[in-house]
């Protein structure tokens, strides 16, 4: 009979080795989470009929397939931020075809990356985050975004998707920043939120020696310098 061989030595080895070049080892349960998270569910079904969760917008609290969705639905805060947000996507008209509204993330989108949220180490801040620039977005496109009015004015945004012609920018504080064309029609919507506990705003804003500075994902920055015109609110 063939010596009992133990692979334990080996896998710590292994371990170990993982480890000295600072790669985390994820429980396995949580790596199988979150690629549900991040919708990697087509690689496993060749491995047995296995049908995808289906594609989500808000918290499904009858059968919470996410871990995010277990901890909202446990979290009497979380979840009523996530019904506020169902209220907003109900009044809300987010871009559809042919919108002139650019770099908005379309919900099931942004369902996906809240749910990544399953990996920060701060998950329900990470979640508190999300919804909080959600819930800012959607509450400006139903025209209930408060804060304190601030005049609106003239701007141009040279190299931005929408022309390099004169746009109407106006930013209450602490709503959610936009940006109109001559006929009034919504052009950006971006969150003043700053990245915060693992969480980053679709669009990024911030101000510099050059002016208002939008980040897109995956895109190039726009920057967007006023003009000496003042408009009403």
């Amino acid at each position: 009979m063939w010596p009992r061989r133990s692979v334990r030595p080996w896998a710590g080895r292994g371990a170990e080795l993982f480890r000295s070049r600072g790669v985390a080892l994820v429980p396995p349960l949580k790596v199988l989470l979150a690629l549900l998270a991040a919708g990697w569910w087509g690689c496993c079904q060749a491995l047995g009929a296995v049908p995808p969760p289906p594609e989500q917008g808000t918290a499904n609290c009858s059968n919470p397939t996410y871990a995010s969705d277990q901890l909202v639905c446990a979290d009497p805060d979380l979840l009523a931020l996530d019904r506020r947000m169902v209220v907003l996507l109900a009044e809300a008209s987010p871009a559809g075809p042919g919108s002139p509204l650019h770099w908005f993330e379309p919900q099931p989108d942004w369902f996906r990356r809240r749910s990544l949220c399953a990996f920060s180490e701060r998950h329900a801040a990470c979640l508190i985050a999300a919804y909080s620039e959600r819930i800012d977005l959607l509450a400006a496109l139903a025209g209930r975004a408060s804060g304190q009015t601030r005049p609106a004015f003239l701007a141009t945004c040279p190299g931005a998707p929408w022309g390099n012609g004169p746009v109407r920018l106006h930013q209450p504080d602490p709503s959610p920043l936009s940006i109109q064309d001559g006929r009034g029609r919504l052009l950006v919507l971006a969150s003043a939120l700053q990245p915060q506990d693992d969480w980053s705003p679709f669009v990024r804003i911030g101000n510099d020696a050059r002016g208002i500075r939008l980040e897109p994902p995956g895109g190039s920055v726009v920057r967007c310098r006023a003009l000496p015109v003042r408009l009403n609110p």
